[in-house]
């Protein structure tokens, strides 16, 4: 009976040491694994900005699809590895041929001669799209626009520093800094903001128009015409504008003109001219000539097997998006509708607190634009410039919503900056962004402004953060002129 009971117990011990040594290897091989995961996260975040191929899985990690998709894709992804100088080069010489012929446009009875309206039409169709897409004053200078200024003697109005200090003999006083003639003319006018001064003498007075900066971020700007009695400036009239534009005073037929580049304001292209008879009532004797677009000519830049499937869609698509109802053409000072495809719009409780406290309408959108069976939520809308910098272009939010919880992650790199378009970088602007399905994939169409009034479309086809190009459209415009008497500009 003993024997009986101590083989038992030993069978008991024999199977307890097992277990505890196996119970330690397993251990270590957990702790092993849990040092690999550390290593293998450790590993993600170092390479968090670098380009990652994902396989297309069900039930993908939230924090995997947030650290894939936290990323920059509406710039880098979808534009700056294909668009070069040889590109804009090709879609400025496209919009050269098919602008149309020069039709001049002239109002019989107008204020201005026809001698100089047809001088100065012929300036703005020689101009593009060279040399008015200009912001430099040195680009300026090369430019048609500045020649044709010159032409027409505009550098015999323009005192340069040994005329100001004739005319302004307080400026040769020992002590006053004018490191240019551009000084002169603030420390003349008595205002630090007075960017430009001409002299414009008659047989019975003294008078000069000063050109002054509103000093605001605006970029407003006043022009006073103005006699000078008792070393005071004595206003006769005056107007102001929406851009300086390099304004030159001339003189045609006897008479006195103050003309300067006409901007969008919204898209900062110079697209005309503006036209000020100088005079007691100058703020209504104007005539602004400008070369607009009456219709879009498509061209097909780039195109791949996959991209020819859109042929169809983007032909039946081209006379609505590339109207004024959705693109800047100059013709309509409405602003533009957001464009939409197939995003579908969110009805289900989509709440984002910061957006609550800033918008007053927030409508989201969603679609599995990636490609990795995750939706992304969006919130579209467009920038309107309110100031002298930055351009009319697209911005755009995107989130992730936890299936797990409900919980909302901003995509903060994905946004598409507000900041990033402005007219002294000159880069292409995402203007409009919708998405369209075709073969179980979702393709997303990005259009931008390019220069002048030519935009670009861009088709890509994203599988994770990885951006697949399939085909860019060109769309240009035939241009005519439209002339505008009498317009009093009122910001």
């Amino acid at each position: 009976m003993k024997s009986k009971l101590l083989k038992k117990y030993s069978v008991i011990v024999a199977v307890m040491v097992c277990s505890i040594f196996l119970a330690g290897i397993m251990m270590g091989k957990k702790e092993e694994g849990a040092e690999q995961e550390q290593k293998v996260k450790q590993e993600d975040n170092k390479e968090f900005m670098e380009t990652v191929v994902l396989e297309d899985k069900p039930g993908r990690d939230f924090e995997d699809s947030y650290r894939t998709l936290n990323r920059d894709l509406f710039e880098n992804k979808t534009l700056i590895p294909w668009f070069q100088d040889e590109t804009k080069e090709e879609i400025e010489d496209y919009a050269e041929s098919v602008k149309g012929d020069l039709v001049e446009v002239w109002d019989e009875g107008s204020i201005i001669p026809q001698g100089l309206v047809t001088e100065l039409e012929n300036m703005i169709y020689q101009s593009l799209n060279r040399s008015m897409d200009k912001i430099s004053w040195e680009e300026i200078q090369q430019s048609v626009y500045f020649k044709t200024m010159q032409k027409l003697g505009e550098e015999k109005w323009h005192p340069d520093m040994e005329e100001m200090k004739l005319l302004f003999p307080e400026l040769n006083e020992d002590g006053l800094e004018l490191d240019s003639v551009y000084d002169a003319y603030s420390a003349a006018c008595g205002n630090e903001y007075c960017y430009d001064l001409f002299h414009i003498p008659t047989p019975d007075s003294d008078n000069y128009l000063l050109a002054i900066d509103s000093g605001g971020s605006a970029g407003i700007c006043y022009l006073r015409l103005a006699e000078r009695v008792n070393h005071e400036f004595v206003t006769i009239s005056e107007f102001e504008t929406h851009n300086a534009g390099y304004g030159c005073v001339i003189q045609y037929e006897g008479e006195y003109y103050y003309i300067f580049l006409q901007n969008n304001y919204a898209l900062k292209i110079y697209d005309g001219v503006r036209a000020y008879k100088l005079g007691e009532n100058m703020e209504y004797e104007n005539l602004q000539i400008k070369y607009l677009p009456y219709a879009y000519v498509w061209k097909n830049l780039y195109n791949t097997p996959e991209g020819e499937k859109w042929d169809r869609y983007i032909e039946s698509i081209q006379g609505e998006i590339d109207s004024n109802e959705y693109l800047i053409d100059g013709t309509n000072e409405d602003e533009c509708r957001v464009y939409f495809g197939d995003e579908e719009e969110v009805t289900e409780p989509f709440i984002v607190p910061e957006n609550e406290k800033i918008y007053a309408d927030n409508k989201y959108h969603k679609i599995d634009f990636t490609n990795i069976g995750i939706p992304i939520y969006m919130r579209k809308s467009n920038f309107y410039p309110s100031n002298y910098n930055t351009t009319w272009h697209l911005k755009s939010l995107f989130y992730l919503r936890n299936p797990q919880d409900d919980l909302i992650v901003t995509l903060q790199n994905m946004e598409i900056d507000p900041n990033s378009f402005t007219s002294v970088n000159r880069k292409p602007a995402l203007v409009q962004m919708w998405f369209k399905r075709m073969d179980g994939k979702i393709y997303t169409f990005c259009l931008y402004h390019v220069s002048d009034y030519n935009y670009m479309l861009n088709v890509v086809r994203f599988e994770g953060n990885e951006g697949n190009r399939i085909r860019t459209d060109i769309l240009s415009p035939q241009r005519h002129f439209v002339l505008t008497e009498g317009e009093r500009y009122v910001y």
